[in-house]
Parts: structure tokens; sequence; C-alpha cells
């Protein structure tokens, strides 16, 4: 029954690949693909919707109806309260790690620019201007920003955080960098995820940090990130999710690579919903690969010099 589904699911995913390629991955893994027709699914939006060729309407006023909510814990969003504060740690932690490699850029957290793509009402980039960082967060929906900022203005400390009604393909076109890069949740929900993973490392200074979360393509993600949030509990509304747009890590690995950037680490996330807890765990158990990233999972990968 499983596998049926996955390969029923897992015939319709593919991203743009390089000179506009669209490439098809098999649920196994296949990295070879086929090649099918030029890329012709980017569309402009109007509205509340920044313009931007990975995103359409559709898909952002999904969160836009219910932009009130993201700082209610018990709301619609209370997974990503929960998963905010593993998912912050590992970016930290992999600053870190470049600090003590050769990138000196970022040695002072107080010196850094980052940039939240994506940002919703603002729980990572809050989240990240208080440990130093200068954080600029972006989303195309208008209503997340104007509800972030309006949470903003309850901390008076934070004015090392700006929020700006915007996509990444737009802060490309101005020519914007940051020495960290952060989408998390986001790739699952764009048109072309080749398309806005290249934005994303486009907006790194070289040997910049690109961190991005998201699901993989398994039965165990179907069950943790739809079934049960979905349908089972109604935490989170039905249809947030398409299991056809989840990105398996390789994939994901892959897209970054032939944008320039180097994957440096993999973690899982693993959630529970039914006792809302989230932790990070290695990618691997000992023999058994994968098993930590069978369902949500963030990754770091440094765009290279």
């Amino acid at each position: 029954m499983y596998g049926r589904w996955l390969q029923k699911w897992g015939s319709r995913v593919c991203y743009s690949g390089p000179r506009g390629l669209r490439v098809r991955y098999s649920t196994q893994g296949d990295t070879n693909g086929q090649s099918v027709t030029n890329d012709q699914s980017s569309q402009s939006v109007t509205g509340s919707v920044a313009k931007c060729q990975s995103v359409t309407e559709t898909e952002v006023s999904k969160f836009a109806r219910i932009s009130d909510s993201w700082w209610d814990p018990r709301g619609p969003f209370k997974y990503l309260h929960t998963m905010n504060a593993p998912r912050i740690q590992f970016i930290r932690s992999r600053i870190l790690d470049l600090q003590r490699s050769h990138n000196s850029r970022l040695s002072d957290l107080n010196k850094l620019r980052a940039v939240d793509v994506g940002c919703g009402g603002g729980l990572a980039s809050e989240s990240l201007a208080r440990l130093g960082i200068h954080v600029v967060g972006v989303d195309a929906a208008e209503e997340n920003i104007s509800m972030a900022r309006v949470h903003q203005q309850r901390d008076p400390m934070l004015v090392n955080l700006e929020y700006r009604h915007a996509t990444a393909e737009q802060l490309v076109e101005q020519r914007e960098e940051f020495d960290v890069v952060v989408s998390l949740e986001v790739i699952e929900h764009v048109t072309s995820a080749f398309e806005f993973v290249r934005s994303l490392v486009r907006l790194a200074r070289p040997g910049g940090l690109v961190v991005v979360s998201t699901m993989n393509r398994t039965v165990v993600s179907w069950l943790v990130d739809v079934i049960v949030p979905e349908y089972v509990m109604g935490s989170v509304p039905r249809g947030t999710h398409d299991v056809a747009k989840f990105v398996p890590p390789h994939e994901l690995r892959e897209m970054l690579d032939a944008c320039g950037a180097e994957t440096v680490d993999v973690q899982g996330l693993v959630l529970d919903p039914i006792r809302n807890v989230c932790n990070l765990v290695p990618r691997d158990f000992g023999l058994v690969r994968n098993v930590g990233v069978q369902a949500n999972y963030i990754l770091a990968a440094r765009k290279k010099l």
C-alpha cells in the first residue's frame, strides 16, 4: 500500500535543474532522472503577494489567511514554535563551526548579516536577532510581515531586526548579500525548488552559510507532517502540505551543489506531534543510514569561494 502511494506521488516530483531543464526523480533516489521540457511554471502574482517566480498567490494565501495566529503556540503554527529552538541551535552551531575553520567574516555574531527567507510571523527572525546577528526577515505575504512587525514592537531590544515584504528573487535583483541565508519550512511550498535554492545561494556571500529545513518525501513524513497534524489532530489546516513537494536530503544536496554550495551538515528534526516536542538527531545511526532524516530535517551548506 505505502509502496504504491510513494510511487504515485514520487512520480510527480521534479525540480527545475540547470539551464531550465526539469529533472525528475524517483522515490528510490535515482539521481540520473530524465529531462523533460523547459520549465514554464513561473508566473506573476498580484495583490498582497510579492512578485516572484517561485511562489503562487494560492500557496501564499494559505498562510496569509491565518497570519494573526503566528505567535499563538497552540494555533496552526504550534509545531513551528516547537521546532524553533532546535533549528536555532543548529544554525548557531554551524556558524561556530565556520568560525573555527577559515571564514573570518563569521568570527563575530554582532558583525553578521543574515536573511530569513519566508520568515512568516518572525519566529526564527527574532531568535536569530537575539543572538546579536543583524537580521532581515522577508516574506511574500504582506500580512505575515505586518504581523511580524507588530510582534517586534513588543521587544525594544530588537533594533537589529528589520522586515521587508519581498522575496528571495527580489533581493537577488537588488544585489543584496548576506553572511547567513536561512529558509525554514519554505521550500516545500514553492513552485520551483531549484530556482528557489539558486536564489538562496546567490544571496550568500562567498564562504557564507545557507541553511534550509524541510521535509523528506517518505511514508514517515507523510504520517508525521500530514496525516497526524492535518487529519487526526486537526492542529494544522488541511491542505497545508503537498507530499509531492517534499524534498529528500540527497535532492537538496544536489541542487545546492549545482548552485555552488557544498553541504557541510544534515541533521534530523524529530517531531513528535502527539507530545509536541522536537529534537535534533544525527542523520545516521551506526550502520543505518538516513534513519534520522526520515521526516523533518535541517541542512547547512557553505557557498564556495
